[in-house]
């Protein structure tokens, strides 16, 4: 049977002990696989010779799931390449940035090593420039917005591999029918977004959203958080201050529910349990969760387009990449396996197992992704992601090595804080980038 979207979605696509279907020949050409039929790196800093050696591969959480896709996966490798045996380490999440500096310190580390953009910039001094060993014609297989979002300091460290896609609106029929919502003319911006909360609050009495001044909204108005040698903070401007007053103003008024602001996270007004209106930029995954947990909310919905940065692009929150490590001691067998994994044929494989979204353009056009969708919602959603790729783009600030995460975090909680109390935006900002200087400074020094 052909998998398809309707299927695939019907299955709950999550589930262990689905074998891959047939085997990849991803040698090269179009497909991002290496070159020629040994599947060896072709571009500039690989070797032109045989592949031989080990390779040893690392991901986060995958083999409980995923087993039998990625042993099929390794032994088509393997095949064409009889001289290299890959030896598949899977590594918890929470565990793999401490297992992975402490490879380097003993010296035994992978060759090819799965790492979530959001931790990319902290390890990117560990990895090798991908563009020397990927060429122009390889990398362009992949999508450039995903491409572009794994450069730190102008350097190419990662290649781009799955994500959950980029975001879309989800609007309670129920309550926007009231105020004439049109759900194929939804909000473009940020801004348009707040206005018809405050419209659907004043008209309904129904909290509008629950959204808040995160980085990536700020980004979508227009904020820019590090300059692009990720050396100087730039985001305490009286522009940034007079959006976060227009989130205040939303909060105050009833067009942000109350539990926006929780630092927990754990927001108590939802689309799920009817207590908001809409979610701007939910990610199809949480559809698909809102079906199983809530299906009358899910059956009372509308999915659109979320809205937009000030480029016109889509927004993803992350997304997961393979880089190879300067310290591999078989970088060119590395570089190879990753290019035959992310190859277009072995990621529409492993999108039919479970519902994400590829970085291989290529990988998109096949039916999986192209048939006709239905009326229901998942679809729908995977449909407007899909059409609107080209636009991706992953929306992680990143930070030079050396500067941990908490620092993106102590700034959510502050916006959060700032949005619920209504106090003066300027001087937050102006204290939280003033903590980010202090650690792009250091990191400077570090270096």
């Amino acid at each position: 049977m052909t998998t398809t979207r309707r299927t695939l979605l019907a299955t709950g696509a999550g589930l262990s002990g689905l074998a891959l279907a047939g085997c990849l020949s991803t040698g090269g050409g179009e497909s991002g696989g290496g070159s020629g039929e040994s599947g060896a790196a072709s571009s500039g800093g690989g070797d032109d010779g045989p592949l031989e050696g080990s390779v040893k591969f690392w991901t986060i959480n995958l083999r409980k799931n995923f087993q039998a896709y990625f042993d099929q996966l390794i032994a088509d490798f393997e095949d064409q390449n009889p001289e290299v045996t890959v030896e598949w380490v899977d590594v918890p999440g929470q565990e793999m940035q401490t297992k992975y500096l402490a490879a380097l310190t003993t010296g035994d580390v992978p060759d090819a090593v799965n790492v979530d953009s959001k931790n990319l910039g902290q390890l990117a001094t560990t990895f090798a420039d991908i563009e020397g060993i990927f060429s122009e014609e390889e990398l362009a297989v992949y999508q450039p917005g995903l491409v572009d979002g794994l450069r730190v300091q102008g350097t190419l460290y990662g290649i781009p591999w799955y994500n959950s896609g980029t975001l879309v609106g989800v609007w309670r029929k129920s309550t926007m029918d009231e105020v004439g919502f049109d759900p194929s003319s939804p909000p473009q911006s940020w801004e348009e977004a707040l206005d018809l909360a405050d419209e659907v609050h004043e008209a309904t009495g129904v909290y509008g959203t629950n959204t808040d001044p995160s980085m990536r909204r700020l980004q979508a108005m227009g904020v820019e958080f590090v300059n692009e040698d990720l050396t100087e903070a730039t985001f305490a401007t009286e522009d940034a201050a007079n959006l976060v007053s227009r989130f205040q103003e939303s909060y105050a008024g009833g067009g942000i529910a109350p539990g926006a602001s929780a630092l927990d996270a754990q927001e108590p007004q939802t689309v799920a349990n009817g207590q908001i209106a809409f979610q701007a930029d939910m990610g199809p995954g949480q559809i698909t969760t809102l079906q199983n947990d809530a299906p009358d909310a899910y059956a009372d919905i509308y999915v659109t387009t979320s809205p937009r940065d000030q480029n016109g692009n889509d927004q993803m929150t992350g997304q997961h990449s393979m880089a190879v490590p300067a310290q591999s001691e078989n970088p060119a067998a590395g570089a190879a396996f990753i290019k035959f994994m992310t190859s277009a044929e072995a990621q529409l494989a492993f999108c039919e197992l479970v519902p994400i979204f590829p970085s291989a353009k290529e990988t998109l056009e096949a039916p999986l992704f192209t048939e006709e969708a239905g009326d229901d919602p998942a679809e729908q959603a995977r449909r407007i992601v899909v059409e609107n790729f080209p636009n991706a783009v992953d929306t992680t600030v990143q930070l030079p090595p050396g500067i941990p995460d908490q620092i993106r975090q102590d700034f959510i909680m502050a916006m959060k804080e700032t949005m619920r109390s209504g106090d003066d935006p300027a001087p937050v900002l102006e204290t939280q980038q003033a903590a980010w200087q202090e650690q792009l400074d250091s990191a400077q020094d570090a270096g």
